[in-house]
Order: structure tokens, then sequence, then C-alpha cells
């Protein structure tokens, strides 16, 4: 319907034509003239509007390469049309427009034109047959005992890595077609209606049942706000297109039959998808363990749009969920449990997914309160290393490098009589020759407590901030925040802070040292400016208007060496990049500032900024924090 609006004048004026020329009466060459430039100007005045009102709207970066194009574009128009207004006027007043003097033949002009035409659909033409050139290829060449997964990842975060000379070297891998429902609809399962979010009131006793499982869905992935037509949600999601989904394993939750569930957002409840759990999600289920809750991401989500570099948005995206999903069990007094080692596979089977249009990426075990789950509940469950082993990796598979990538970082479980490589020892947790660098000590947090469930509802990101500089102590406070509790799924994440505008800061890029709660100054690092923040975040302003941007990046040797192989260790990595994030959403937003996760930048002007080695640490997140305007 809404195509049909769009097309409305196009096809009034093409049915007008047609009508003439059945009549023998088909306009002359100024009239289609004319009748062109009126559709121009429809045209160009409801693409510029809705144009300038989506980009203020939804506050979105005015930088995107389409934006640009379609700015030239109306700039173009609208000379054309200025140019020709006089012989518009006319043709609407019914007079014969004066030609001007001079005006002719011009065959050279003419030929010129073709010439450009020519030019310009060959290059689309070769560029269009770089389709597919660029998929991303681990060659059987691979040494004997090389890690393929390793050697998959890196040229993955290769090929997914934004420069300035790669944006006409590169062109995407995969058709993902156009965008898909933004909720997965189950509308032919049984729903179950749960009942609405349960703020605890303090001294409440805590438990597990539905009312409590709905706080929790509706914490991690639920609607908070709608805003130009989008359906906004509890966590942050790059371009709000939002590819997770939600689903539930109930064993012992009261209120909820035992079997396994689809969280239906619109709905507000679960759909049933198995009476009873299937063997392989029981067989997977820790003894003492109530329940569960598998995120997976539906990748055309994103991938329609951000093509290549899909699979880091969506691990980052699910990483903000997670910790929206901690944060709310741990207020509510439920224990949960991150689980580092699971096949994907037979999960996938219960499910009745596609892995290879939906990827199961997470999975988190729930437990009755007063519970003391088996291992630590900060910590996942390393011991299923013993059963579990990297599945093999794909080079060229139907959805292209996304497909690979998420073969790669997937496990599988042992077969009987295999037996495992050892583990690789752990990487280091402080970068060589760190300690050398001088220290500026950060104020002691205050570690104040804040009730995360609200903070959750009123969360959005900011992009647009006020001149007021940040406290040094307000920094000190968030970087603290960002690294409690402990990591539950990587070690891997460093965190740098761009400086800009931190009372008692120097201006620059800095490298927090967590353990000791210091910055430590980068000297490597490109000179400090607004300019060149905001460059590196592919010009987006929230970038350079920021007091102060926070940039996150995982350590090459340190997820290398996670115990469920390296390329598992990246998608950790990520998860834990994201998590990290979601902290500085909420702790700054309980301290009343703004924050806005950035996934698009060049990666080597990033790396540039806060003066790290790309062949040791990769950046994957920026951060930017003030005060809103």
């Amino acid at each position: 319907m809404k195509l049909a609006w769009v097309l409305l004048p196009l096809l009034l004026a093409a049915l007008a034509a047609a009508v003439l020329a059945w009549r023998g009466r088909l306009p002359g060459r100024t009239v289609l003239n004319a009748w062109s430039s009126l559709l121009l100007l429809v045209y160009l005045g409801a693409t510029a509007g809705l144009g300038i009102f989506w980009v203020a709207n939804q506050q979105l970066p005015v930088f995107d390469w389409h934006y640009v194009f379609g700015y030239a574009t109306l700039l173009l128009l609208a000379v054309h049309l200025t140019l020709n207004l006089r012989t518009l006027w006319a043709h609407l007043r019914r007079r014969p427009a004066v030609p001007p003097a001079g005006a002719g033949r011009r065959p050279a002009a003419g030929a010129l034109a073709l010439a450009g035409l020519g030019l310009a659909v060959g290059g689309a033409y070769w560029l269009g047959l770089r389709h597919g050139r660029t998929e991303l290829r681990v060659g059987a060449g691979a040494g004997p005992g090389s890690d393929l997964g390793l050697a998959l990842i890196e040229a993955f975060h290769a090929h997914s890595s934004h420069s300035r000379a790669g944006v006409l070297g590169r062109a995407p891998a995969t058709d993902w077609g156009g965008a898909p429902p933004p909720f997965k609809s189950l509308r032919d399962r049984a729903l179950l209606a749960l009942p609405p979010s349960w703020p605890r009131a303090p001294g409440q006793a805590p438990a597990l049942h539905a009312q409590a499982l709905a706080t929790l869905l509706w914490h991690a992935a639920g609607v908070t706000a709608e805003r130009g037509g989008l359906q906004l949600r509890a966590a942050p999601s790059s371009g709000a297109l939002f590819a997770t989904e939600l689903y539930v394993a109930a064993r012992g939750i009261d209120g909820v039959a035992a079997g396994l569930w689809h969280h239906d957002v619109p709905g507000g409840g679960l759909r049933a998808l198995h009476t009873g759990l299937p063997p392989a999600v029981a067989a997977a289920m820790p003894d003492d363990a109530a329940g569960a809750i598998v995120a997976t991401a539906v990748f055309r989500r994103s991938a329609y749009k951000y093509g290549d570099r899909t699979y880091r948005y969506v691990l980052a995206d699910l990483g903000h969920l997670l910790e929206n999903l901690r944060a709310t069990a741990a207020a509510l007094g439920i224990p949960l449990r991150l689980s580092s080692g699971f096949d994907e596979s037979p999960l996938a089977v219960a499910l009745g997914i596609d892995e290879r249009e939906e990827g199961v990426l997470a999975l988190a075990w729930l437990y009755e309160p007063g519970t003391a789950p088996q291992g630590r509940i900060d910590r996942p469950d390393a011991a299923a290393a013993a059963r579990l082993r990297a599945a093999t990796p794909a080079a060229a598979a139907g959805r292209g490098i996304t497909e690979a990538v998420h073969r790669a970082t997937s496990l599988r479980a042992v077969a009987s009589g295999e037996t495992l490589p050892p583990a690789a020892p752990a990487a280091a947790t402080v970068a060589p020759g760190l300690l050398v660098v001088p220290a500026m000590a950060l104020p002691r947090p205050l570690q104040a407590f804040y009730d995360p469930l609200p903070v959750i509802a009123a969360r959005r990101s900011v992009r647009r901030y006020r001149s007021r500089p940040l406290a040094l102590e307000t920094v000190s406070e968030l970087l603290a925040a960002m690294s409690r509790p402990a990591a539950w799924l990587s070690g891997a994440v460093r965190l740098h802070l761009v400086s800009h505008a931190v009372q008692g800061l120097a201006a620059g890029a800095w490298r927090y040292d967590a353990a000791a709660h210091v910055l430590h100054a980068s000297p490597s690092a490109a000179p400090a400016a607004r300019a060149r923040t905001r460059a590196a975040a592919l010009d987006q302003d929230a970038a350079g208007d920021a007091a102060a941007v926070i940039v996150i990046a995982i350590d090459r040797g340190a997820f290398a060496a996670d115990a469920m192989g390296a390329a598992r260790g990246y998608r950790h990595a990520f998860l834990e990049a994201g998590m990290a994030g979601e902290r500085l959403y909420l702790q700054a937003g309980a301290l009343g500032l703004g924050v806005c996760a950035i996934g698009a930048f060049y990666d080597d002007e990033a790396a540039a900024l806060i003066g790290v080695d790309p062949q040791r640490e990769w950046v994957v997140h920026f951060a930017t924090l003030g005060w809103p305007a």
C-alpha cells in the first residue's frame, strides 16, 4: 500500500501519456519535459522533506554514503529545475518559451553526455561483478596443526573492517534482500500470556515464577518506547534493527509449563514450541537449573543494511542485552549464569530454526533463588571444554562470510573416543610495556547503589551533547562500573578513553588499567582533536561533540587463548565488550549522563586514535559520553 502511494504520481503520468498516445496526440518533447519537471518537483519535495524529517527525528548521523549521494542528487535536481523553471512556467501558462540564443543541436555535448552515462553504467557493472569476488576464503593451504578457526576470524575481521580506501575496493559478498519483519511471528502456536513486569518491592522474597520471567524478558528485549514508527527496545541495537530473538526452556518455573517457548514481544507472552524439554536441551541443562534463556540472532535484520560487518553488530548488540538480563536477575535475586560451552546445532534443531538464517549465540541458565549453582555463578562453565570442540569452519557458505564466521565460532559435541588438544595458556591481562608509562591515578569510585530496572526502562541513546565538561570523579565511576563484575565470558576486553573535555585530565587518548584503577597516557596515539575522533567514527557528530569517548578493544592474544578455542573466544570477547558497554549506559543513566554506542568506524583510524597496534589489539566499539543537550 505504501509503495502504491509513492508510485501514484508516476502511474498517473504514465496513464495520461498512454491515453494521449492511443488517441494519436502524444505530447512533444517540450511538454514531456514540463511533465517530468513537475514530477521532479513533487519527488524532490517529498524526498527532501522525508529525509530531513527522519534524520532530525531519529537524530541520525548526517554522514553515510547514501546520504551524501542523496544530498548531491537533490542539489543537482534543484539546479536542473531552476534552469528549466522558465520553460515550465511558460508551459503552465500555455505560452511558448523563448529559446535561448544559440540553442540548437549540439552533437558534441550529446556525445559527451552519452560517454559519461556509459562510464557510469560501466563502472557500476564492474563493481557489480565484484560481488562474490571478495568472498571470505581461508585457504585449505593453512599448514598442519594451524588453527583454521583463528585464521578465518582474522580474515573475517580484516574483511569486515572499514577504511576510506576500501569503500569502492570491496563489494558485499551476499545479497540479503530487503528488510525482514522486526519481530518473529509464530501466531500458529499457542500463546501463554505473561503477567506484567514485576518490580519487586524491598524486603519481598525473590522467586522464579512467570512474573519474574516476564520482568527478565521485558528488561532484556521489551519495547520501551515508540519513536518515528520504530519500536525501541530495552537494550540498544545498531541501526535500531534488533536482530536478537529470545527463547525459554522451562523446567521448574512456576506458572510456565515445562517445555520450549519463544518470546513473543508484541504478543506479550510465550509461544509454545515443544511440550516438555527436547532431549538435546534436557541433556545440556545442569541438574540444578530451573530453566534457560536462549538468545539467537536473525542475521538478515542487520545484514540487509550492514552486509559483511553484520556478525560484529549482532554480537555487540546481544552483549548489551545480556548485561540487562544479568542486572535484572541480580535485582530480582534470581541466580543466573552464562554458559560458554554449548553445542549450537542441537539447540537450533530443537528451536526449529535454520542456522544459516538465525544462529544460536548465547545461553543463560536460571536457578531458584537461594540455590548455589554448580560452579561459580559469575563464571561460565569452563568444564564444558572437556566435552566440546570447535566446529569445522566454513570458508564459503550460502550466506557468505556471516554464515562462515558463525560456523567458525560454534562448537560441537565430542564424539565417543575423540580427544581434544590441550588448551592454550592464558594470555597476560596487562599489555607488555604498559607499566613503564606514567600513570594517572583516578579518584576512588563510590560504587553507589542504584536500581537498574527504572534505568533500563528509561535508557535511550543520546547523540547530542552540551559543551559542559565531565568531572574526573564521574569518569572514574564510569570506568570502574564498566569493569565490574568480573568478566563473565572473556578477559580480552580493553578500555581506552579519548578525553575531549574532562576536568583535571589532559585531552588525548588514555588506556584504563582496571586492576590498579589508573589511566596510562597513550604516547603513540594520534594528536588529540575532536575532528579526528569524529572522522574516525565515520564523521558522526556525536563522537566529536561528546565530552569523552570510551573506545572498547579486544586483545587478540587473550581471546585466542580461550578454553573453547580462538574462534569461540572472538565471539565471547565481542559479547563481553557489549556487556561492558551496557554497564556504561546504565551507570551513566543513573548519573543523568548520555551515552551512544557506535559500531561503525574506520578501523585503521580508530586504532591510530588510541595508539594501539592492530596486530595485537582490535577496536570493536565506540561509546560517546556527555551531558545531554
